[in-house]
């Protein structure tokens, strides 16, 4: 009877303390949404706040269709089928279309048959406080 007591004890005691022990508190999700305008400080009355960049890394699959005829050739040049990156600012106070920054950072159309030829492998952040007001 002892052990059948020492047992129940053991089992009880494991029972109420193996939840604790394995559950991790899971975070609430916030549904609302709000710009990362991140304030750094001032200088001379001035609200200097932090830039935004993105490092869009992408890989171009097919041909794409310069938006000016003349820069056609270039675009061309461009490798296919290889992962390549541009850094372009990100306003946080918007939603980013990633495809439509490559392309127009290419100086491709942002039509359809162009989106197609593009592939969003990864995207980079970048924020940074600068020291003195943007001229």
């Amino acid at each position: 009877m002892n052990v059948l007591r020492t047992c129940l004890a053991a089992a009880f005691a494991a029972a109420t303390i193996a939840p604790s022990m394995t559950s991790a508190a899971v975070p609430p999700v916030d549904p609302v949404g709000k710009g990362a305008v991140i304030k750094c400080g001032t200088t001379n009355g001035v609200i200097i706040r932090a830039a935004h960049a993105d490092k869009i890394i992408f890989m171009l699959t097919g041909f794409l269709q310069a938006a000016l005829p003349g820069d056609q050739s270039d675009l061309d040049k461009i490798p296919r089928n290889t992962e390549l990156d541009i850094k372009v600012i990100d306003d946080p106070k918007t939603v980013a279309d990633l495809k439509g920054k490559v392309l127009t950072f290419l100086g491709a159309l942002d039509f359809p048959p162009n989106r197609e030829s593009v592939r969003i492998m990864q995207v980079q952040y970048a924020m940074v406080c600068p020291t003195t007001a943007a001229p």
